[in-house]
């Protein structure tokens, strides 16, 4: 027994030794040690001298060959040394996509001395993604990779592009070029003589605006007010005007006739009221003058479709919180009172109030704010979009706003309209950028730029037949604009 565990013991340490592939010459040992990079052309490796002492050899480096047999082998020559350790090698002008074999040499009194043999593959260019996938015409692009040439010729569709920089052989930075028949084009890279196209199409920041008014609600530039959407139905109403006249009224946007006029609805007016963008709406504060006090309000209101229900008021004060409606039941969240994070939620069926589980973070009204799939989704100052689960109080950050926000300047306001599996999002106060979110990928996709004044806030989002319409209201020549964007126009 004891003389095969003696002999498995010898097995194991010779297989050691051969598994490390040293190849030993008298007081020294030569490896071919790692392939440290490959490239489409290049390739870089490491070799090692084991060695005690200072050892002079007259050149030292390394066989690259197509054939394990060397055949024909591409020599790359370090020249003498004398001291042992690692040296490392870069070898050029390999083809593209090819098998080849490595081993290092020394050359001592002499004599040619091989070390152990590696193999490694060459890599054909690849084109692996494009960022952003939407831009306008005259913006850049950049092609991310492998294996790119300084030969990289890039097209959209047949029109080929300016590239601005090859870098490392791995980005292309492109210039897009204008929009001419088509809104998407397919991108192709010419490089090394391979074609690569890319997976997904390039999109053009498109979109086209209108002007329908530029003095609609009675000349009002209203502000801190309320709006929501019944079926194809617009309405705005409440808050007050840029000089604090208040407005206790709603007006409902006449498709025939395009002009904005008034309901017939009238109550006491609330400014910053939580407003569900569906019919649901109360809170905030009323004045019952110009220069009044700021009263907290408990009126709680409800489109049906025909006339405007009362609600019981709610069991808390909330001033520019969330609302928004989730399977036919309204909730109100955060706002500006207290700790920023309660939510309540109203039954209709049974006309009662409940609270629900806080927020995971504070939330007001200046937030965008939208539903889809009866998930809670919210923007907050830093950029993050947050998707809440309010069955499970569940929440996590699901990506980010694209645009940069300025503080206490364009980090506020906006609008998040969903329209099928996108949500358009932008115009935040001062700002002229929109996004549309594609909800099942989350890629967002530039859309043209408001060419409209932007020193402005949006006063009302809504959309019909695919195309979005806005009021804009303005406190410098104060007034409130009419827009409809068409998303797809170019």
């Amino acid at each position: 027994m004891g003389k095969i565990l003696k002999f498995l013991l010898v097995l194991s340490i010779g297989s050691i030794f051969i598994s490390c592939e040293i190849e030993e010459v008298g007081s020294l040992s030569l490896q071919t040690e790692e392939i440290v990079n490959v490239s489409g052309e290049r390739a870089v490796v490491l070799g090692r001298i084991v060695a005690f002492e200072n050892i002079p050899v007259e050149d030292h480096g390394f066989y690259f060959s197509k054939d394990e047999g060397f055949m024909d082998p591409i020599i790359l020559s370090l020249g003498a040394t004398s001291r042992p350790g690692r040296f490392i090698g870069e070898v050029s002008g390999l083809f593209l996509g090819r098998t080849y074999f490595v081993k290092a040499f020394i050359v001592r009194d002499g004599e040619l001395i091989f070390a152990n043999t590696l193999s490694f593959e060459t890599l054909n260019p690849s084109l692996t993604r494009f960022s952003p996938i939407s831009q306008f015409g005259g913006g850049e692009i950049t092609i991310t990779g492998i294996n790119f040439g300084d030969d990289a010729e890039v097209f959209f569709g047949e029109r080929k592009a300016e590239v601005l920089e090859v870098s490392f052989g791995f980005q292309i930075r492109v210039r897009v070029p204008e929009i001419e028949n088509t809104a998407t084009e397919t991108i192709r890279v010419l490089t090394r003589g391979i074609e690569l196209t890319a997976e997904i199409p390039f999109r053009y920041a498109i979109g086209t605006f209108e002007l329908l008014d530029n003095s609609p609600l009675e000349g009002l530039s209203i502000i801190e007010n309320v709006y929501f959407q019944s079926g194809d139905r617009f309405f705005v109403g409440m808050g007050r005007d840029a000089t604090n006249l208040p407005s206790n009224t709603f007006w409902e946007y006449n498709f025939s006739n395009q002009n904005w006029e008034r309901t017939g609805f009238e109550a006491r007016m609330q400014r910053r009221a939580s407003d569900s963008h569906s019919g649901f709406f109360g809170g905030g504060f009323f004045q019952t003058s110009v220069f009044g006090p700021e009263v907290l309000s408990d009126s709680f209101w409800y489109f049906d479709g025909q006339e405007f229900q009362s609600l019981p008021a709610a069991p808390i004060d909330i001033v520019g919180g969330f609302g928004y409606e989730i399977q036919g039941q309204f909730y109100i969240a955060g706002g500006s009172l207290g700790v920023g994070t309660l939510v309540y939620r109203y039954d209709p069926n049974t006309e009662n109030w409940e609270i629900r589980p806080n927020l995971p973070s504070r939330v007001d009204n200046r937030m965008v704010h939208f539903v889809y799939n009866d998930l809670l989704y919210w923007i907050d100052r830093d950029n993050n979009l947050t998707a809440y689960n309010p069955f499970t109080a569940q929440s996590e950050v699901v990506s980010k706003y694209p645009s940069p926000m300025v503080e206490n300047s364009s980090d506020s306001g906006g609008f998040g309209l969903v329209i099928g599996n996108s949500v358009f999002i932008g115009l935040y106060d001062n700002a002229r950028e929109i996004w549309e979110l594609d909800m099942e990928t989350m890629e967002w996709i530039r859309k043209r730029n408001f060419g409209g004044d932007t020193r402005g806030r949006i006063s009302g989002a809504f959309h019909k037949d695919g195309n979005l319409y806005f009021l804009r209201s303005y406190l410098i020549n104060p007034r409130t604009e009419f827009w409809k964007f068409d998303p797809e126009g170019f």
